[in-house]
């Protein structure tokens, strides 16, 4: 979508709840639609919390001007208030932010038009909390994006667009690399010791060995090396890497969960499978449009059988990481950045508060 002419030169106040250096799905997410924003003549500037004291409180990170706010909400607001002046649109990633950080100032603007993206989930089951305070922001916003098409179905509420990240895939398909990568936390909610039995399983049932490299951290890392010591698995801990892509590139197999992740993995030529162990984890994971093209398993058995199947058809792996990198390659942050041109439009067009 070309940018409309009216939209050239509009301010963006984007409000994240982290942001580079930290490395996740929607510091990317932020980072990359700010930039493309800004590509089609959007002038767009991050606030944040400060997460780490040493960081600087106003700096250019990649291109896009950040603003790091104190977690004291009364002295962040001071600082934001300035931003919230400069801004035409201003628009929260999660709940979180607008909440702690905007709220008390909406009254300094009510007429400014303020959007939502939603990303993830608060774990399983979903607290009351949590879905009262996204209804919250849904009323106070004008119009909202969901990263994952499982949230009108969880959350009960309309996704005026529905998102699944981008990425930026190479010319072609890479050749396979070897062995196995899991990405992600290392807790309870990403499957990650599931995919440690799934090795464990292949290698005692299928004869068949494979080395993994963990890129992550978290309370399970103690766990998961104990188990693989004694289980004699070939594994290497790795803790947070901010390369993570190098290991997902040389990997055959890719052990993630995310949603952006696991594009990230095809759009690489890598395998992709991902464990589930609740009714929520499944629909994220189902839901997703390129599920078909990735082994969505409810267990660390069916993880192993599924590993042997491509391990053993040369056919089916290859026909699978076509498929998944011809899907990938078709959602760029181009896209992405279409519904928040979208969104932004409509505010033109509409005029009024919310």
């Amino acid at each position: 979508m070309d940018c409309p002419a009216d939209l050239v030169g509009m301010r963006v106040l984007m409000l994240a709840p982290s942001y580079l250096p930290r490395i996740g799905g929607v510091e990317k997410h932020v980072s990359a639609v700010a930039l493309e924003l800004m590509r089609r003549g959007l002038e767009v500037q991050v606030a944040t919390p400060r997460w780490e004291e040493d960081w600087p409180g106003r700096e250019i990170v990649e291109g896009v001007q950040v603003t790091r706010l104190s977690r004291n909400a009364r002295v962040a607001r001071k600082t934001l208030a300035p931003l919230v002046r400069w801004a035409e649109v201003v628009h929260t990633h999660d709940a979180y932010p607008y909440l702690k950080y905007y709220l008390p100032m909406r009254v300094l603007r009510p007429a400014l038009p303020t959007f939502v993206t939603f990303h993830g989930y608060e774990g399983y089951p979903i607290p009351l909390e949590a879905k009262v305070l996204r209804r919250v922001v849904l009323w106070l916003t004008r119009g909202n994006i969901c990263a994952g098409a499982f949230m009108s179905k969880w959350y009960r509420f309309k996704c005026d667009y529905v998102t699944h990240g981008g990425v930026e895939a190479p010319a072609e398909c890479p050749a396979p690399g070897e062995g196995a990568v899991f990405v992600g936390r290392l807790e309870a909610d990403t499957g990650f010791l599931d995919y440690l039995e799934g090795l464990r399983i292949l290698r005692d049932e299928h004869a068949i060995s494979m080395r993994l490299d963990v890129c992550g951290d978290g309370s399970l890392r103690e766990r998961g090396e104990e188990f693989a010591a004694e289980a004699g698995l070939d594994v290497t801990f790795h803790g947070r890497v901010s390369d993570v892509m190098s290991y997902v590139a040389r990997a055959r197999f890719a052990f993630v969960s995310g949603l952006l992740a696991m594009l990230e993995a095809m759009a690489v030529g890598t395998a992709v499978l991902a464990v589930y162990d609740n009714p929520l984890k499944e629909d994220y994971l189902r839901m997703f449009p390129g599920a078909e093209h990735a082994a969505v398993v409810g267990s660390a058995r069916e993880l192993a059988t599924k590993l042997c199947e491509l391990v053993q058809s040369a056919e089916q792996f290859e026909r699978t990481v076509a498929t998944a990198y011809e899907f990938a390659s078709q959602q760029t942050w181009s896209k992405v950045a279409d519904m928040y041109v979208a969104l932004y439009a409509s505010a033109v067009r509409r005029g009024g508060a919310g």
